[in-house]
């Protein structure tokens, strides 16, 4: 509730004059606003951790690789929208998670007022620690909405972003390898 109330009055204070704002949008949008909120935001107070308890024993320690996984996330410094595809490579330490587990990190992370450099390094945090793998890699290609309709105004710029942690921190080759497999 105080979410809608707060943006009654900051809808009734960008026009104040009451002349172009309808009495339809002063009354219903702040609700319709509260709700989103509610929803993009979800990810606050839940534990991503929770998403790879469930884990499989394996006895083959091949790359695992998952792309294009979509996303949306609010930019921190803006509060407006950035979103894009997170792609995510580990090599197991005899067991795994499923594919949709690792989806449900990246959900959690990203309905978070957040930081793409940020949410990438807690993707992979998350992973590497909760799994014990050998390494993960992150990649994340975004659009940032507070780029592109706002200040600069570069529109169809995109930010990549990427982490490695355990063996792709320092291995080229292992790095290259998943990079081939991403294209």
């Amino acid at each position: 509730m105080k979410i809608e109330k707060k943006f009654k009055e900051i809808i009734l204070e960008l026009d104040n004059n009451r002349k172009v704002i309808s009495n339809e949008v002063i009354e219903n949008t702040p609700k319709r606003i509260s709700e989103f909120y509610g929803e993009i935001f979800s990810g606050l107070g839940k534990n991503p951790n929770e998403h790879l308890k469930r884990k499989f024993s394996v006895d083959n320690n091949s790359m695992i690789v998952e792309k294009n996984i979509i996303f949306y996330s609010m930019c921190e410094h803006h509060f407006l929208p950035f979103f894009g595809k997170i792609d995510i490579g580990y090599i197991p330490n005899g067991k795994i998670v499923g594919f949709g587990d690792l989806v449900k990190v990246i959900e959690t992370y990203s309905k978070r007022p957040q930081l793409q450099e940020r949410l990438g390094e807690e993707i992979a945090e998350t992973i590497y620690k909760e799994l014990a793998c050998q390494g993960v890699y992150i990649r994340i290609e975004a659009e940032h909405l507070c780029m592109t309709m706002r200040g600069v105004k570069a529109a169809g710029s995109k930010m990549i972003t990427t982490v490695g942690k355990g063996c792709f921190e320092n291995n080229s080759n292992l790095r290259l390898e998943l990079l081939a497999l991403l294209k």
